[in-house]
């Protein structure tokens, strides 16, 4: 028998109000700095598919390079002896 146990660091967190919290906060922190970066004339850079666009305050758009597709993980699952 095995007497490894699985372990999901997720499951510790998710769905709870500390992470209900996190999220906000790192969205708004996000939204912070693009218009921070807009109001000061910075382009700014993403990912949009594959493709890695850089779009500058005046509205134009520039495909700078290309990545792989996201590739999403469902769960992460540790094993503690």
């Amino acid at each position: 028998m095995n007497d490894l146990k699985k372990f999901s660091e997720d499951d510790q967190i998710i769905g709870t109000p500390l992470y209900f919290y996190f999220q906000k906060m790192c969205l708004e922190a996000g939204l912070f700095a693009e218009k921070e970066a807009k109001d000061k004339g910075l382009p700014l850079t993403y990912v949009d598919g594959e493709n890695i666009i850089k779009e500058y305050a005046d509205g134009r758009k520039e495909i700078i390079g290309k990545t792989k597709p996201r590739v999403k993980v469902s769960q992460k699952v540790y094993k503690i002896l």
